[in-house]
């Protein structure tokens, strides 16, 4: 068996590897060839081709779907394995760009020395333990485990439960496939008769040492905050009758970025604080004036504040920042005009985005929900042919209701950009999934007896991932606010919160050892990826199978 599994993966992740993949573009679209091949190499699912197909994903401008497979055994239990199909482009492999996606002749080359490497790279590359590729760790290489067992089970006249294999598009970008799938877990479940025990990832894991394995019983979250700044115009030689939005919203930035206040620890896992990705006035081109508008987005790690426990803490920050903005603009203001009682009319407006929104509906009617369908028609279009980014249509959706409104005082407007990912850990759980504190005990073992390594448990795993979409927990999370509040919802991103939290799968991580992905260097370590990962995988569905 052993052998003959080695020789699988390797064969499996070979052809994989070898479907080009770039996230949000047509070639994502390639996974389907390659799981058409797969579904017609496995006996049992040419036998029941009605527990294989692809799930086409609603209204994807790209066409693409969630390849699956079930595994259907004796009684409900179920475990859903689960990886994405989708990687990074291959332009930073520069000369090498053709072989990316052929990781034993990348990995020669870079023997040859075709490649300027860095010395933790060489070092690996040198001691032959590590295989070079474009998605070899992030993340084919652990879905080719996944699938040779999943033919190892299919094969076997008797099986104990279920499981189901899920190949997810998108997790680069919004985790369309993902979002997706939550509804094909529903009708399966409802179909088959399937209880989900658990949802397995098979992410690579960080670590420092060869014969120290990690586990991963949650997965972070992320939100990316949106803050839209209204100014007042003003010719720059009248400097004082406007406000500059960039100077507010540069203040937001010094009082947010890195800002300990978000930091988190939760277990042994903690996140930094955040860091803005993105600011920029909303001037097209140069003139004499103020700009009347500046934005930005940030990027804000949780692993136990609720979105709109975020957005109060960016709220309050925010309001500070606009604060010191009036008195330091009070200050200059007052030696300019040489007296000592001068003051600007400057108020402090910090809203978030279903404030402004209902306001504007109030001084508008129907004629704004009219504009912002309007708006969202053509955004939904320019999104899908990649010409346009969620943030700047987030962007432009502020824009016009601000439009609407009948003040036209200087404002903050806090918002939330799509991709959102609700942060996820088995303790979140109702019962806190005691099976799966018992699983983690025996795979413990397991690693020391049969794997000769040490095992330890992180309580989050970082690099974020689709398992933030398989439990969620109402009353630790606001819906209601993030709908109201989170940018284009519904029409052009959502996430099925009710469905997810009916759901509610326990969640674990166990992946192979994988070195500085989206890289030219991305690498897997070959010993985990073969031997170690496969067993450990296998011991775990067992065991809780069983």
């Amino acid at each position: 068996m052993g052998h003959h599994r080695e020789k699988r993966i390797e064969q499996i992740m070979a052809d994989y590897v070898g479907a080009a993949t770039h996230t949000a573009t047509e070639l994502e679209n390639n996974n389907r060839a390659f799981f058409e091949r797969y579904f017609a190499s496995v006996d049992y699912l040419r036998q029941h081709p009605q527990l294989c197909g692809f799930y086409p994903i609603a209204g994807d401008a790209l066409g693409r779907c969630v390849p699956w497979a079930l595994r259907k055994g004796q009684g409900a239990q179920t475990v859903v394995l689960i990886h994405h199909s989708d990687t990074v482009d291959t332009d930073d492999y520069g000369a090498l760009k053709q072989w990316a996606y052929s990781p034993y002749e990348l990995t020669q080359r870079y023997h040859n020395g075709e490649a300027d490497l860095d010395a933790a790279s060489a070092d690996d590359l040198h001691s032959g333990e590590w295989l070079f590729g474009r998605g070899v760790a992030d993340m084919k290489g652990g879905a080719a485990i996944h699938m040779a067992l999943f033919e190892e089970y299919a094969g076997e006249a008797d099986f104990s439960g279920n499981v189901l294999l899920l190949g997810l598009p998108d997790e680069e970008n919004l985790s369309a496939g993902m979002r997706s799938a939550v509804h094909l877990l529903g009708e399966l479940k409802e179909k088959h008769g399937l209880q989900y025990s658990l949802m397995l990832n098979i992410e690579s894991q960080e670590r420092d040492e060869p014969n120290d394995m990690r586990v991963y019983d949650g997965s972070v979250g992320k939100l990316m905050p949106i803050c839209y700044v209204r100014g007042k115009l003003a010719h720059v030689g009248q400097v004082f009758s406007g406000l500059n939005p960039i100077h507010i919203l540069s203040e937001i930035v010094t009082a947010t970025e890195l800002c300990p206040d978000f930091i988190e620890q939760v277990g042994n896992t903690e996140v930094p604080p955040p860091a803005w990705l993105y600011l920029k006035d909303r001037k097209e081109v140069y003139d004499v004036s103020l700009p009347l508008a500046a934005a930005g987005y940030m990027s804000v790690l949780t692993l136990k504040s609720s979105a709109r426990e975020v957005m109060a803490r960016v709220h309050d920050l925010a309001a500070g920042a606009f604060e010191r903005v009036i008195a330091r603009a009070n200050r200059g203001y007052r030696v300019y005009m040489q007296d000592e009682q001068a003051t600007l009319p400057w108020k402090v407006n910090v809203q978030t985005y279903d404030q402004v929104y209902q306001q504007a509906l109030r001084d508008a009617g129907d004629a704004l929900p009219e504009a912002l369908a309007d708006y969202q028609a053509i955004a939904k279009e320019q999104i899908a042919r990649g010409t346009l980014s969620m943030a700047e249509a987030a962007f432009q959706m502020i824009e016009r209701t601000v439009a609407h409104l009948k003040s036209a005082e200087p404002l903050v407007v806090l918002a939330m950009s799509p991709p959102y990912y609700p942060h996820v850990h088995n303790s979140m759980l109702p019962d806190g999934a005691p099976q799966i504190t018992g699983l983690l005990e025996y795979l413990a073992q397991y690693t020391g007896e049969k794997l000769n390594s040490s095992f330890h448990v992180k309580s989050f795993y970082t690099g974020i991932s689709d398992l933030s979409y398989a439990l969620y927990e109402r009353n630790l999370e606001n819906a209601d606010y993030i709908r109201a509040n989170m940018l284009l919802w519904g029409e052009i991103y959502d996430i099925p919160l009710d469905e997810i939290r009916d759901l509610s799968i326990p969640v674990l991580n166990i992946g192979p050892w994988g070195k500085d992905l989206h890289k030219y260097t991305e690498r897997v370590h070959m010993k985990d990826l073969l031997e170690r990962v496969p067993a450990l995988v296998d011991a775990a569905i067992r065991h809780l199978l069983q």
